[in-house]
């Protein structure tokens, strides 16, 4: 946790503007980076997902005019471990890693980036609507996540990834960022609550295993999101 709280530092001393929702908590308030300047910094936009496509009605993808993802969470997640790991080169090549250093060319910088990504993404790829696209009749193309599949709107939720984002409408909004101390309890007590609630065991952890995540996604999303859509 030092050595992260010290990579992601450098950027919050060399990009003070960009850091504003950080303060005394970090490694938690800097989860939303990812999102909040996915506009400015749009090259990563893409990043938060994998579409892998789930044909809920049958056919053949070449019935359908659905296209994979070029760029996607996995490889991200996998190329940018393996760089601040420093495990090997090959994450050099990546476009992940030439994007990051086209807009921020200090690699210190950059590795701090890089940080902040993969804390949201590994939030986002344990998402199941984060794993998955409905490819049918409807959605010929995809309904990118639930994001098409739209919804009376309640508590600012207006889709089905919007659902699934807010866990069926528990946690809507966003919050407010740096945390007060009033705010860093709550999140804390909530996330322990979870935690007993929902116990895992390390060997369910998979730990690294990014593909394996967005499979674990796909299989819920055909088994849970889907088939119970309707209800909301």
């Amino acid at each position: 946790m030092t050595k992260a709280l010290n990579e992601l530092a450098v950027l919050k001393k060399s990009h003070s503007s960009i850091t504003v929702h950080e303060n005394s908590h970090p490694f938690t308030e800097c989860a939303t980076w990812a999102d909040d300047y996915k506009g400015t910094y749009s090259f990563q936009a893409g990043w938060h997902f994998i579409d892998q496509p789930y044909l809920d009605k049958g056919g053949d993808l070449s019935d359908y005019s659905f296209t994979p993802d070029a760029y996607h969470i996995v490889d991200a997640l996998t190329n940018l471990t393996n760089w601040l790991k420093n495990s090997g080169t090959a994450y050099k090549s990546s476009y992940y890693y030439k994007e990051i250093m086209q807009s921020f060319p200090n690699e210190a910088d950059a590795r701090s980036v890089a940080l902040r990504l993969i804390i949201h993404y590994v939030g986002d790829i344990h998402q199941p609507l984060h794993t998955v696209s409905e490819v049918d009749s409807t959605y010929k193309s995809g309904d990118r996540g639930g994001n098409s599949e739209t919804l009376p709107t309640k508590d600012g939720v207006s889709n089905l990834h919007g659902v699934w984002d807010s866990v069926a409408y528990s946690y809507t909004g966003y919050p407010t960022l740096p945390l007060s101390s009033s705010d860093w309890t709550w999140y804390g007590t909530e996330s322990a609550t979870m935690a007993k609630s929902y116990p895992t065991s390390s060997s369910e952890l998979h730990d690294g295993n990014f593909n394996l995540w967005a499979q674990e996604g796909l299989a819920l999303a055909k088994t849970t999101v889907y088939p119970g859509k309707l209800i909301f």
